[in-house]
């Protein structure tokens, strides 16, 4: 599955190995942009149950139009031109010339009224103050216009409360009996609700002209789940790099390993139920000291960050707290080596549009600061505090020999709060989150500057665009540029970008090319006729000599019959006589195994990057896995530990031969996207044609007569829903 920083649940896959899944997310649906012409709530809100399986829509507002002009209030009066909306009310004539201009709370059955008399600057819409009007029951001859609307009000609530008792069981008792629940009831059940996922509450707004901003800010407070109502996010750890594996260091430093990951597996087994009670606080949840944030944002403004070229990072703390002045230990998903360790220069204060500066600035669990100062950070990188990291470092490699030591450091990882909560100290060091995940590019064009000046200013700038957005691709060679992104639309937008602010106007953009990816049929294997594919080059008087047996096999996910495959990335695993070469355990993964030694990460990185590039085009592999069976020198392991340049190439070379030998088993797979397309009747087989001629594939022809677009109902339409 797609990596998240949340993404700390188990979940087998079609292999039957465990994969890290989505935790579900609890969420309020808004309808926004109630103030255009042909606004439908009640659509809306039809089309969130239909398209939306298993969403279960619930209004908890109703919105207010006024009628033949703007609202005008006298002594804080309902005004006798405003109506409220039913969402189950399906006749809107009456709205032909209505304006938006409030909303009503069901939940605390009040009006929430705005200006609309053009008194509001849209530029300024912080002063657009509403103006609150309890609504009480009123006899039923009362004709007034807050009684019309407390009566359509009214019926809503009920209907909320009926949609309630379905699913929360102190609602159903009012249900049944009749009874009339309080606000505080009624807003405990939908928060409880929600937080369940059992029912999504729909809300309405005019956001640019802020009608409805501040209930919806209410209603993520009260109705959304806060940091402590969820679990804190999955970690992984780098471990420290072993360097001699075949020597007495590293067999011990791979014996401690062991034996901690079996405590660690017996400590999960063996829990408990006085351990269970106790619920575990780890790094990442908002009651650890620890500090652990992500830098899930990074821009550019100029004059605003320290750093030279104005970069700002925006981080999410998770646990601990962020200090200006502090020293930073900077962690990336493909860091090798020693971590990257800054100082944060300052801190701006986010405030709408405004970045001021903050003097002695703190940024706690659960918050979003702004960083300057920061030289090296990009989107997705996991913060910590490199003091911390230090004391903790400190901690695990000092020997303590007597049992009173042990137990006291034992107690120093396992505190137990006033609340019964157990504080897990340990495990803190090189922790990062999984980071921000994109989906890989679409598109591709080539963009070129007219003068070699403007090339170098060209690529600094694609650098630093890069470095905010991780789903833009940058692909540089010593004849062109390469621009990949994930649509046109995406692809203009930088470009745009460029001109604007970087005064680059006048690049020459070439036509967009489709990013195709290849893939294998049918497993190719070295091991037919058993013989190794010997490297053997000698490059300015140094001889480079390595041999390996590898087989490349297709991914149980990788269906070439079916209409559409999900595309992966390739996987590189180590058989056992490899690793036996390399004598390593069959139980450490490679990922691990590339943290940890140098020439197991120069084989799987020859690998990895043969892999980029197919032999039927210049397109990268996908849904492949490169099994390396055996590997063997002349010199042995000592000599590659010396030359693991030659391990690299070695194996660089056996996988594109190997794709040489074989090209007829290999295939090109090409991008598609499932849409929907409404026409007239008449005009059916002319899309028909269209579609078939784009080498479309047409899934079926659905008659309609209601559907409904531009606030106008059209007869006779069909939709044509196909794969493109």
């Amino acid at each position: 599955t797609r990596p998240s920083v949340n993404n700390h649940l188990k979940t087998p896959d079609a292999s039957g190995e465990e994969q890290h899944s989505h935790e579900p997310l609890s969420c309020v649906a808004v309808v926004n942009k109630m103030d255009r012409v042909g606004c439908d709530f009640q659509r809306a809100i039809q089309s969130i149950r239909f398209k939306l399986m298993g969403a279960n829509p619930i209004p908890i507002q109703i919105p207010l139009f006024a009628i033949g002009g703007s609202a005008k209030f006298s002594d804080n009066k309902m005004p006798s031109n405003i109506i409220a909306l039913s969402p189950f009310e399906k006749e809107q004539d009456h709205l032909h010339n209505a304006q938006f201009t409030g909303v009503v709370d069901l939940i605390h059955m009040r009006a929430i009224i705005y200006p609309t008399d053009g008194t509001v600057d849209i530029a300024n819409i912080e002063e657009a103050q509403p103006i609150i009007i309890p609504l009480q029951t009123s006899s039923s001859e009362d004709d007034s216009p807050e009684c019309k609307i407390t009566k359509v009000a009214q019926s809503a609530r009920d209907n909320l409360i009926a949609s309630l008792a379905n699913v929360d069981e102190s609602m159903e008792e009012y249900f049944l009996l009749e009874e009339e629940p309080s606000n505080a009831e009624i807003r405990f059940a939908v928060r409880k609700q929600t937080l369940a996922r059992n029912v999504m509450p729909i809300m309405c707004c005019a956001a640019l002209k802020g009608i409805g901003v501040e209930p919806l800010l209410d209603v993520v407070a009260d109705l959304l789940p806060s940091p402590l109502d969820r679990k804190p996010p999955m970690l992984r750890r780098k471990e420290v790099l072993v360097d001699d594996l075949d020597g007495k260091s590293g067999r011990r430093k791979r014996k401690q390993q062991k034996q901690q990951k079996q405590q660690q597996d017996n400590e999960t087994q063996d829990t408990t139920p006085t351990t269970t009670a106790q619920t575990k606080i780890t790094i990442g949840h908002p009651l650890h000291p620890h500090t652990l944030a992500l830098a899930f944002k990074v821009v550019h403004m100029k004059g605003r960050g320290g750093s030279g070229d104005g970069r700002v990072v925006f981080a999410r703390v998770y646990s601990g707290k962020i200090r200006s002045r502090d020293q930073l230990k900077i962690i990336s998903k493909d860091w090798v080596g020693k971590p990257k360790v800054e100082r944060v220069g300052g801190m701006l204060e986010l405030s709408g549009g405004r970045f001021d500066k903050l003097e002695n600035g703190e940024c706690s669990s659960g918050d979003v600061c702004a960083l300057i100062g920061l030289k090296n950070v990009v989107t997705g990188d996991t913060i910590l505090l490199a003091s911390e990291q230090q004391t903790s470092n400190d901690d695990n490699s000092s020997k303590k020999k007597k049992n009173d030591s042990q137990k006291q450091q034992q107690q120093q990882h396992n505190l137990v709060l006033d609340n019964g909560m157990q504080l897990d100290m340990s495990n803190t060091t090189n922790v990062y989150l999984a980071g921000v995940s994109s989906p890989p590019p679409v598109l591709t064009v080539r963009v070129e500057a007219p003068s070699p000046e403007q090339q170098s200013k060209l690529i600094s700038a694609l650098k630093r665009l890069s470095i905010e957005d991780p789903s833009l691709h940058v692909d540089e060679n010593e004849h062109s540029t390469h621009l990949s992104g994930l649509g046109e639309l995406h692809i203009e937008i930088v470009l745009d970008r460029l001109g604007r602010e970087f005064g680059l106007e006048d690049i020459e953009v070439g036509k967009p090319a489709v990013t195709y990816r290849e893939t294998i049929v049918e497993s190719l294997d070295r091991r037919e006729d058993g013989s190794f594919y010997n490297y053997d080059r000698t490059i300015g008087g140094t001889r480079m000599q390595a041999s390996l047996l590898l087989s490349l096999e297709p991914t149980t996910k990788n269906n070439i019959s079916s209409s559409s495959v999900l595309l992966s990335d390739p996987i590189v695993t180590l058989g056992p006589a490899a690793r036996s070469f390399f004598d390593v355990d069959e139980d450490i993964p490679e990922q691990d195994l590339m943290e940890q030694n140098d020439i197991i990460r120069s084989l799987i990185m020859g690998c990895t990057g043969s892999l980029t590039r197919g032999c039927i085009g210049p397109y990268p592999l996908s849904n492949v896995t490169c099994i390396i069976h055996d590997v063997n020198a002349e010199g042995g392991i000592q000599y590659l530990k010396s030359m693991p340049g030659a391990l690299r190439a070695a194996a660089a070379s056996a996988v594109t031969d190997l794709l040489t030998q074989h090209k007829n088993s290999v295939t090109v797979l090409e991008p598609c996207m499932s849409l929907e397309v409404t026409v007239p009747g008449e005009m059916v087989g002319t899309v028909l044609s269209d579609l078939n001629g784009r080498r479309g594939t047409v899934g079926d022809v659905v008659l309609g007569d209601d559907n409904v677009g531009g606030g106008e109902q059209k007869k006779n339409n069909n939709a044509v829903r196909s794969k493109a």
